[in-house]
């Protein structure tokens, strides 16, 4: 019975061992794969990305389920007249991207993708131009191409990457996410329509959560309530802060016109015109002649001189 009995204790060993091996090996997987799934509404709440306050709206949601990543295709609402779909595709990857030889989808980095076909093929016939110019949001970096097709319509097409994260054992914690957002809208200017990158907001966990700043609860460390606006009331002032007068300099004294006045001759006196004989100047007035009631009586020639 002893030999029998050491034989049942490291059979019992030897199977505790492997099963925790198996733990420890299941640890070490990347992610467990789930059961593939066709294409299917779903609600616009679970949508994986969420436009920006005030639109555009999400019209429909349509999710497709692989083995190691989420598909979305976000449709959103338009009123624009260009030849194309204002949408946003959203690819959640669980794990490592596949390597093409099952069902798994690949996570195929923007290096191998020619991005530029894409904007085109998105709005054709619109004249889109790559940004030479380096971005980022929330997120991180993004890139896109803008078009101003001659109907009045502003085109986007962006598209960004989010970095898968790594447990510290090498195991994947969250999968790459992959964003392209190809949106029109009529009589916008270029900065508000890429404003809805930067607005975008991720509808599942991305980042771990930021840690406070150091200086919050610490002696000796003040902190004011002012921030990018200065600094901020609780009740706002009714009236905003003067602001300081400053000295206009004085305009320099101009003299006034010298009026002659010009005499106004008497009723009936005869105007003599000025030698240069233009019309409207005052003459010389000549005064008229006096006269007496002292009559001069002259003889009559038949009149005797006595």
């Amino acid at each position: 019975m002893t030999p029998l009995r050491f034989a049942t204790s490291g059979l019992v060993r030897n199977a505790l061992i492997a099963g925790l091996c198996a733990s420890l090996l299941a640890g070490c997987a990347t992610t467990t794969e789930q059961p593939a799934r066709e294409a299917q509404i779903t609600r616009p709440s679970a949508a994986f990305i969420l436009p920006p306050p005030g639109g555009p709206a999400i019209v429909t949601v349509v999710e497709t389920q692989f083995p190691n990543a989420i598909r979305q295709d976000i449709s959103l609402a338009t009123e624009a007249r260009s030849v194309g779909e204002n949408k946003i595709s959203i690819i959640r990857f669980t794990g490592k991207g596949g390597d093409g030889s099952g069902t798994a989808l690949k996570d195929i980095p923007f290096t191998q993708v020619n991005l530029t076909e894409e904007a085109l093929a998105a709005w054709p016939n619109s004249g889109m131009a790559v940004s030479p110019y380096y971005v980022q949001n929330a997120y991180g970096p993004f890139g896109y191409a803008i078009a101003k097709p001659p109907n009045g319509d502003s085109c986007l097409y962006a598209w960004q990457r989010i970095e898968p994260a790594l447990k510290p054992s090498g195991a994947v914690d969250r999968g790459a996410i992959s964003i392209r957002l190809q949106l029109c809208r009529r009589g916008v200017s270029e900065e508000t329509l890429l404003s809805t990158m930067y607005n975008l907001r991720l509808n599942v966990a991305v980042f771990p959560a930021l840690k406070a700043p150091s200086a919050i609860g610490r002696i000796a460390a003040p902190i004011k309530p002012v921030g990018a606006a200065g600094f901020a009331e609780v009740i706002p002032s009714s009236q905003p802060t003067p602001r300081p007068a400053v000295a206009q300099p004085r305009p320099a004294p101009v003299a006034a016109p010298v009026v002659t006045a010009v005499p106004v001759p008497p009723p009936g006196a005869p105007i003599v015109p000025t030698p240069t004989g233009i019309s409207g100047q005052t003459g010389v007035v000549v005064p008229r002649p006096i006269t007496t009631n002292t009559s001069v009586r002259v003889p009559s020639p038949n009149a005797s001189g006595n």
